[in-house]
């Protein structure tokens, strides 16, 4: 997927929560791409509360913006979030996730 258009956002975040039982399968792939391994903390969480894997790209933007996403069948989530109020948009969307990481995106602030 090309997401050279998301460079008109601001204030990126990915985050990524993963089970433990099934950590090993995801830093691979963080490893296979960036050559590095994410490491607990901002950005990368163990919950053993999951059952997959949930992918979470936070940022600020303007409609343009959004259109273009649109444009990408790419679904964006709006409204406060209290435990994310620092950002307008949230996207759960795998494969723009890792489109982002072969873009250059890392966990964590971008």
């Amino acid at each position: 997927m090309n997401v050279s258009f998301f460079n008109q956002a601001s204030d990126v975040f990915l985050e990524v929560e993963v089970n433990p039982d099934t950590a090993d399968t995801f830093e691979s792939e963080y490893l296979d791409i960036t050559g590095q391994r994410p490491v607990l903390g901002s950005g990368y969480q163990h919950q053993r509360n999951k059952w997959g894997r949930e992918v979470r790209v936070y940022f600020n933007g303007e409609a343009e913006l959004l259109d273009d996403l649109a444009s990408a069948d790419v679904h964006v989530e709006q409204g406060e979030r209290p435990y994310r109020s620092r950002w307008s948009y949230r996207i759960n969307d795998r494969d723009f996730f890792w489109s982002l990481i072969r873009a250059g995106y890392r966990l964590g602030e971008n």
